[in-house]
């Protein structure tokens, strides 16, 4: 029984040994005066060295709970390395490593504590709080990485920080920042962590601070803040969704600084005079970014930044706006920017009725603005044509964008620059036409039969205008600005007047006339027609005509047969509505159609599957024949009924003929088809009748 009492006895001292311990320590002492290393609470009152938490780190494996806060630690030099190389240890310091990998849950700090070692608590992964002390002025590398805290206060006695000294704290949730800067990556990977107040004192947000912060959605920032500088990557990949800066000094936001966030909307303010490479790339849901204007401004010096007045942002960088497809960029760039970087608005892909270029722009680079595919109109108000990098506008269809130059002579620099010229530019020139050769006011085919003529040699330069002439605006004038005069001729925007009478007016005509037979075509066939031309006033070297076509028929050819073989035709559908086509024939040597009378065109018609031929009719409608003399003469609508019979004497299946007569162009009738233009009248037994023109 005595024996028993003993062992119990024992194992009680044991235990309360192990609870907690609290020693008066004199420096270089505390292994004496500890003894049992199984304890898991100790308090150290007195003084305390290097050697002392070299004790604590190799031997206090159980220590849960640490209370150093009426200790003080002096300063300790040695001939052998206590902590990796280091020999001398300065007072006031916690060691490096000192309580790396630790179980403890808690620590209280000295009140005198003025550094922190590196990886000092690093992979504490229990130690969920922690109170700095107001006397800490350095935090050294990873100081806390690791570590289960959940909430820190950085006090405004902190002038420095290495990196990392929270970072990878996975439970981390509100950090409370006054010091004069948050470290290179301070709170990197922290995905937890939500909450973030920057105290008055904070000047600087370095590298990476923010890398990865996700549930950071934004920032409480004291209207006192001095903050002036936020460094590389601070807030890249992070949950970033608003940060109010206007009202701050900030000069310089670094590379990367706000990339891959979830701003909507960033205003910069004025006096800012650095925006870093890339510093709001792919930010899917950014809209609106105001660059900053003239202000007091910090001009940067080294990595900090010294005071400067009355400067701006004059560069946007490569990769500053890549990839922000929703962003309004069209008066983004304010006057003072000079340059704008490589790839900087790289797919930015939201329509902009305008994008603006400022006076002051001189240089935009490789690939600047590819991929602004909804940009409509580009201003530029720049004088002076700036310089380019390669391929500034890939993929943007340039010819169908505006550009815009600020005036009649700087348009002329645009016009034959490289790149610039790729856009559609609006002629200047008020006193003439591009493509009227002729100078009547009016553009037709008769102006591509002049200005054939004219590189052939046949028409003297005195009687054209040779600024019109220059149709597609290169040097010289040869055989590729008639084909430029063509497709605009077909091209043209205006509504189409099917008899030109308000632009022909003063036109002149003639008698001479085309010719079309009724056309038997079904549903879902293809034919080819001719089409005649019958002049006996004039000989005619080119000729240009709308066709009309009943709706469900198509044209889907043309082209020279028999008197017209030696001519090239065009054709344009111009009016899907109503089924308009124009048409433009017209000889590279400007010859004549061969001969008075017969065919000079085939046109190939197609049918759809519903085409229904009742009360159907093809019209060619605004004849205009060139004569030698290059001039172009009106000539009558010329109609032909279209049907779905076989043959010209079965108009429809429903109608009985009565009579058919034949009338020539000088008015007599026969009832025989006169060589030549006939009108045909067919007479119907229900009294009605109808009329076709047709050569025979």
């Amino acid at each position: 029984m005595r024996k028993l009492f003993f062992v119990l006895l024992l194992s009680a001292a044991t235990v309360l040994g192990a609870t907690a311990l609290t020693v008066n320590n004199t420096a270089g002492r505390l292994a004496e005066l500890v003894g049992d290393t199984h304890i898991n609470q100790l308090t150290v009152i007195g003084e305390m060295d290097a050697s002392d938490f070299l004790f604590i780190t190799n031997q206090l494996d159980q220590l849960t709970e640490l209370d150093l806060s009426q200790a003080a630690i002096v300063a300790c030099d040695r001939d052998k390395a206590l902590y990796g190389t280091v020999t001398s240890y300065a007072a006031d310091e916690i060691p490096r490593t000192a309580f790396f990998g630790k179980k403890l849950t808690s620590v209280a700090l000295p009140l005198g504590l003025k550094s922190i070692g590196l990886a000092a608590f690093a992979g504490c992964y229990q130690l969920r709080s922690l109170t700095l002390p107001a006397s800490v002025t350095y935090i050294d590398d990873y100081a806390f990485a690791g570590s289960a805290l959940t909430s820190v206060v950085i006090p405004a006695t902190v002038q420095g920080m290495g990196k990392g000294v929270f970072a990878r704290c996975e439970d981390l949730q509100q950090a409370q920042v006054n010091a004069l800067m948050v470290g290179d990556f301070t709170f990197l990977g922290d995905h937890n962590l939500s909450s973030v107040t920057l105290g008055s004192e904070v000047q600087y947000i370095l590298r990476g601070v923010f890398n990865g912060c996700t549930a950071l959605h934004s920032l409480n920032i004291d209207p006192a803040c001095r903050l002036s500088r936020i460094d590389e990557e601070a807030f890249i990949n992070s949950g970033l969704e608003n940060i109010d800066v206007t009202t701050l000094g900030v000069a310089t936001i670094g590379d990367w600084a706000l990339a891959q966030t979830r701003l909507s909307s960033m205003t910069l303010p004025d006096g800012m005079t650095e925006l870093g490479v890339g510093a709001l790339a792919h930010n899917p849901l950014l809209t609106t970014v105001t660059l900053p204007g003239m202000g007091h401004a910090h001009e940067p010096s080294g990595r900090y930044s010294a005071p400067r007045h009355g400067r701006t942002l004059n560069q946007v960088k490569d990769y500053t706006f890549a990839g922000d497809e929703l962003l309004h960029a069209g008066a983004l760039l304010r006057d003072g920017v000079t340059t704008v970087g490589d790839y900087a608005f790289y797919n930015v892909s939201q329509d902009i009725d305008t994008m603006r270029l400022p006076a002051s722009i001189t240089r935009l680079g490789d690939r600047a603005m590819a991929g602004m595919t909804g940009m409509k109109v580009l201003k530029t108000d720049a004088a002076t044509v700036p310089e380019l990098g390669d391929d500034v506008w890939a993929g943007v269809d340039q010819p169908h964008v505006q550009l815009l130059p600020p005036d009649a002579q700087s348009t002329e620099q645009y016009r034959v620059a490289d790149q610039w010229m790729n856009f559609f530019i609006q002629p200047t020139e008020p006193d003439f036409t591009p493509g009227d050769v002729n100078g009547d006011g009016k553009l037709d085919v008769s102006d591509v039969s002049m200005l054939i003529g004219y590189i052939l040699g046949s028409v003297s330069a005195d009687n054209i205008d040779l600024r019109a002439a220059n149709v597609n605006g290169e040097d010289g004038i040869d055989v590729s600005d008639v084909s430029y005069l063509i497709a605009l001729i077909l091209g043209k925007s205006a509504s189409l007047s099917l008899n030109y009478s308000d632009n022909d007016a003063q036109r002149n005509t003639t008698t001479d006339a085309l010719a079309v037979s009724t056309v038997a075509l079904r549903p879902g066939q293809t034919r080819t027609i001719q089409v005649a031309l019958n002049n006996d006033e004039y000989d005619y070297t080119a000729l240009q005509l709308a066709v009309v076509l009943p709706h469900g028929v198509t044209l889907t050819a043309v082209q020279g047969v028999d008197r017209g073989s030696s001519h090239n035709f065009s054709m344009r559908r111009h009016d899907t509505q109503q089924n308009i086509y124009l048409l433009m024939g017209v000889s590279m040597q400007n010859a004549t159609f061969a001969g008075h009378q017969g065919n000079i065109m085939s046109l190939t018609l197609q049918a759809d599957d519903d085409f229904d031929a009742q009360n159907a009719e093809l019209l060619l409608a605004g004849v205009l024949l060139v004569n030698t003399d290059y001039e172009a003469l009106a000539a009558g609508n010329a109609v032909a009924r279209v049907t779905d019979a076989s043959g010209i004497e079965q108009v429809t299946a429903d109608k009985q003929v009565a009579s058919v007569r034949y009338i020539n162009v000088a008015g007599v009738e026969s009832e025989a088809p006169f060589d030549g233009v006939n009108i045909v009248v067919t007479t119907y037994t229900d009294g009605t009748s109808t009329a076709v023109k047709v050569v025979k």
